[in-house]
C-alpha cells in the first residue's frame, strides 16, 4: 500500500466515476489474488462490505458502518489474543511444574 495515492483515486473518482469503480474493482481482485491462502475470507468481507456500500445510502453512513465493522473485528481480536495469552501462561506455569 505504500505506492498508494490517494489524490490520483479521489480524482478519479471525481473526474470519471465508472473508470473509477472500474479500478477500484480492478485494485480489489488483484490484491485478493495476491494473497490465495486468504481469497475466501477476503472475499466474503468485500462482499459484506459491498452490500454495507448499498444498503448505506450515503458515503458518511458507509464509512460509519464500516468502523463499527472494524471495530468490532479489533474487539473480537483482542479477546483471542487475551485467551491466547491467559493459555500461553498457564501452559509456561505447567512447564515449569513439569521441569521440577
Amino acid at each position: 500500500m505504500a505506492d498508494f495515492d490517494f489524490d490520483a483515486w479521489r480524482d478519479l473518482a471525481v473526474r470519471d466515476p465508472e473508470a473509477y469503480f472500474r479500478e477500484r474493482d480492478r485494485a480489489i481482485k488483484a490484491f485478493i489474488a495476491a494473497h490465495p491462502e486468504s481469497a475466501e475470507s477476503l472475499c466474503v468481507l468485500q462482499a459484506h462490505i459491498d452490500k454495507l456500500r448499498a444498503l448505506s445510502g450515503s458515503p458518511l453512513v458507509a464509512a460509519r458502518e464500516m468502523a463499527r465493522l472494524m471495530g468490532q473485528r479489533l474487539e473480537s481480536l483482542v479477546r483471542h489474543l487475551n485467551a491466547l495469552n491467559h493459555h500461553t501462561a498457564e501452559l509456561h506455569r505447567l512447564a515449569q511444574r513439569a521441569g521440577r
